[in-house]
């Protein structure tokens, strides 16, 4: 063990794009900086684990690395200033509802510890607003999602704020999920025509364009947002939720072509990730495509299934019928954890509100439990 070695690790990830195996030389790398007493290594490299994990599907080896740093900052604050850390905190707070095992009540405690850390570094609460509506709506409580959206709205943008484009992104995102289409589109076009832009935006908007023509009929419309949209993203492990919108324009054409392409192309990166509110929604999706082809076309076909699945047979032939029920019992099991963890059933009514707009069945709105969000 040496520090030659520590450099040539770091150097090794420095070279390579976010993946798992980029997670696993980082781990080794902090293993290392570990067994050395090296907290200063320790810190900056798993802070690239966060990044790194996160746009891997293994958002969990994320949250661990970033819960180590903010220890230390807490034990040394002169050392690891907390100012440090609170971006990475945001992108944390970001996808926390997508752990089923973490309760409602420890999600708002770290909302409220972000809340602390932000306003004793001098930062305004706009991101918080942002990341607690999110949460808010994701886990069902859709009038608090609306409270805390007016008051993301209203906060002023500062130094720990997300850039226009996403803020707008966001926007867009926020009107169709609410059902408000024209204005959802109406309010893209700055990103669409090319007047703001950011890593992933506008990629990451046509797909709520997708959903809001999907909604409102023009299927024609939806189709040019999925031909300009797809081929952005599908090659983003990290926008497997972008992607599935786009399969729901598939599903509705009954593309069997396009679908099973999309399917076979997304289907490992699906069954792979620990995250498992994306490994939920494609799974759902999965179901309803195998269930419009069932309806047509129900003879057995070779579909290329990744063998870490118990469906998995070696000739590859399976009845869309068969796919159909495993997937959609995958993605019920796991949206059942969500909705006892949420304390309602919104995760199981967002997969069926999925499916109707894919079927062009009727939608039925969601309708709020009486009772307080703890």
């Amino acid at each position: 063990m040496s520090y030659e070695e520590l450099q040539r690790l770091e150097k090794e990830a420095s070279q390579m794009e976010n993946s798992l195996t980029k997670v696993v030389v980082l781990e080794q790398a902090i293993k290392l900086a570990d067994s050395m007493g090296d907290l200063e290594k320790g810190v900056s490299i798993r802070l690239d684990l966060v990044r790194a994990a996160m746009q891997s599907g293994v958002d969990d080896r994320a949250l661990v690395a970033f819960s180590w740093c903010l220890a230390q900052s807490d034990r040394d604050p002169d050392r690891f200033p907390e100012n440090r850390f609170l971006w990475q905190y945001k992108w944390i707070l970001g996808g926390i509802y997508g752990y089923p095992g973490i309760s409602r009540e420890k999600i708002h405690s770290m909302e409220s510890d972000y809340e602390t850390r932000l306003l004793r570094n001098g930062y305004g609460l706009k991101p918080l607003y942002k990341e607690q509506m999110n949460n808010a709506y994701h886990m069902g409580y859709l009038k608090r999602a609306d409270t805390l959206r007016r008051k993301w709205k209203k906060a002023a943008a500062g130094g720990m704020s997300d850039c226009r484009a996403c803020e707008l992104d966001r926007e867009v995102n926020t009107l169709v999920r609410h059902g408000e289409y024209e204005r959802g589109i109406k309010k893209a076009q700055p990103l669409l025509e090319g007047r703001l832009s950011c890593t992933t935006v506008p990629e990451r908007t046509y797909s709520d364009l997708v959903i809001a023509e999907l909604s409102l009929g023009n299927v024609e419309n939806a189709k040019e947002f999925f031909e300009e949209g797809y081929p952005k993203v599908e090659g983003d492990y990290n926008l497997i939720v972008t992607i599935c919108s786009h399969f729901l324009y598939v599903i509705r054409v009954a593309d069997t072509r396009i679908g099973l392409r999309l399917f076979e192309r997304h289907i490992g990166w699906a069954s792979e990730t620990n995250y498992l509110y994306d490994r939920m929604l494609f799974f759902s999706r999965a179901g309803d495509f195998f269930e419009r082809i069932a309806s047509t076309k129900p003879a057995p076909r070779k579909v290329q299934i990744p063998t870490r699945l118990p469906i998995y047979r070696e000739d590859n032939r399976y009845a869309p019928a068969e796919l159909a029920d495993f997937f959609h019992a995958e993605a019920a099991s796991i949206a059942s954890r969500y909705d006892a963890r949420n304390g309602n059933n919104f995760v199981s009514w967002s997969l069926a509100d999925a499916r109707a707009l894919a079927f062009e069945l009727e939608r039925t709105p969601y309708v709020e439990p009486k009772c307080e969000e703890v």
